[in-house]
């Protein structure tokens, strides 16, 4: 009897502190804290361009190897194409990245996706920058996410942090801004990426490779981008894949890198989704990156861009069944580029 007595008291304990926290956690939602609050200014100043555009557009998902790595605003000068640069960064998680591309694309548009590789590795578990991010500026997508994903992101806040939240909450107290308004143009594209400093020069020399042989295409991840996909279809949004931005090693020539790049093609070909390029036509020399094997410098940025827009030229070899918008964008793509030829 005694026992039983110890285990409902136990219970009736871990009981009342699971509601207790879970409280707080809901009580402090919305509060912004400073450590995040360089995603939401992103964000908004992303967002806010992507949705005033009202004809098909080109929008560019993935983590920073794009926010650094793509020139939306060159893109547009040179095609008179809308193109938005909508990347933030890969520590929000492939599922939070590929809602907020559901939430910016309309009918029509085009959506071009150079994931980094780490993306193709997700499972349910969000990194702590994710969950300061989604608690503080956007408990909506917590709203409409799977059970799963609302446990993950409630249980895993951290006392710090629940601190932090419920601290913000009470004084109402608002972070200072990040000025990124004047480090990001209208486009969405990163604009300091070309002074580097003795800093950014010795961090370059330590760049190492990823063991991509240990890397293993992840059934979650395979799940989320096959469900986006579906998405895309619905709404008549077209899809195309290509590979992120990053250093050449020569360790990513081993069979263990090269079946994990094969099985990356793979899934997209068993969705039926173009892929541009290879991994190698992606892989640059250290000289044209800034200050991570994902963030290209200014000068990189140029020679990817131009990479990607040159892709559009041979279309019809990727896109069987293009649409009427994609083939115009490919077309006029191709034509500009022809043109500088």
């Amino acid at each position: 009897m005694k026992s039983f007595n110890y285990l409902r008291a136990v219970c009736l304990g871990f009981l009342v502190a699971a509601i207790l926290f879970i409280s707080l956690v809901v009580y402090q939602m919305g509060a912004p804290t400073p450590t995040s609050r360089w995603i939401d200014e992103l964000n908004t100043l992303k967002s806010t361009y992507a949705q005033s555009i009202k004809i098909p557009k080109l929008l560019f998902v993935s983590g920073s190897n794009t926010l650094y790595g793509v020139s939306c605003q060159m893109i547009t000068q040179e095609t008179d194409i809308p193109c938005v640069n909508t990347a933030l960064t890969q520590e929000l998680g492939l599922d939070y990245i590929l809602t907020h591309a559901r939430r910016l694309a309309k009918p029509g548009d085009t959506i071009i996706l150079p994931l980094e590789y780490q993306l193709y590795l997700a499972d349910r578990t969000p990194s702590e920058l994710s969950i300061d991010y989604v608690l503080a500026y956007d408990p909506d997508y917590l709203q409409f996410a799977d059970l799963f994903t609302k446990i993950n992101y409630i249980g895993g806040v951290s006392l710090p942090r629940l601190t932090a939240g419920i601290l913000a909450k009470v004084t109402g107290k608002i972070p200072r801004s990040g000025s990124y308004e004047n480090r990001i143009n209208q486009n969405g594209d990163i604009t300091d990426n070309d002074r580097l400093t003795e800093k950014e020069y010795r961090l370059i020399e330590r760049f190492q490779p990823f063991n991509l042989n240990e890397y293993q295409l992840r059934s979650y991840a395979q799940k989320t981008i096959g469900e986006f996909m579906q998405w895309c279809d619905r709404h008549q949004v077209r899809a195309i894949a290509t590979w992120p931005s990053t250093v050449y090693f020569e360790e990513y020539q081993q069979p263990g890198a090269q079946a994990f790049f094969e099985s990356i093609k793979n899934l997209y070909q068993t969705l039926n989704v173009p892929i541009l390029g290879t991994p190698e036509e992606f892989m640059y020399e250290k000289s044209l990156f800034f200050n991570s094997v994902y963030h290209l410098s200014d000068r990189g940025r140029t020679q990817r861009t131009r990479q990607i827009m040159d892709f559009f030229r041979v279309k019809s070899s990727w896109y069987p069944g293009t649409s009427d918008n994609l083939v115009r964008i490919t077309t006029k793509v191709a034509e500009i580029v022809h043109s500088r030829r």
